[in-house]
């Protein structure tokens, strides 16, 4: 199947990476919800799942296909009917980051190819 994405992403590798940051966003809003709801009588801790949903459309060769999905979590609640673990959320967050991280990082990294193919190596 042909990428459809009319992104500036004309690659299925960088249209990969922009949709999976796209996810990891996501993911970070959901901690920072979620922590801010920490004491919140009945706040149910929000879960953000596209790994999978970006997988399928990578292997369909369109990654702006990825859903992103936000579900309540079904962790047990404490008395106040609240199910947020802070230790959990903080683990949530560093794992997010550091791959959002990677993301960057990768994307950084195909721009500077770019830039050395369009400019040449540069004299050092």
């Amino acid at each position: 199947m042909a990428n459809t994405d009319n992104s500036i992403f004309g690659d299925l590798a960088s249209s990969a990476i922009y949709q999976a940051m796209q996810g990891l966003w996501a993911q970070q809003q959901a901690v920072a919800e979620n922590v801010a709801n920490a004491d919140t009588p009945g706040y149910k801790a929000r879960d953000v799942d596209f790994e999978a949903s970006l997988a399928q459309a990578i292997a369909n060769g369109d990654p702006s296909q990825m859903q992103v999905t936000t579900l309540a979590s079904t962790a047990p609640t404490d008395q106040a009917g609240n199910n947020v673990s802070l230790s959990q959320e903080m683990v949530e967050e560093e794992k997010a980051g550091m791959q959002f991280q990677t993301m960057v990082d990768a994307m950084n990294a195909k721009f500077q190819l770019l830039s050395v193919a369009i400019n040449g190596p540069s004299a050092s």
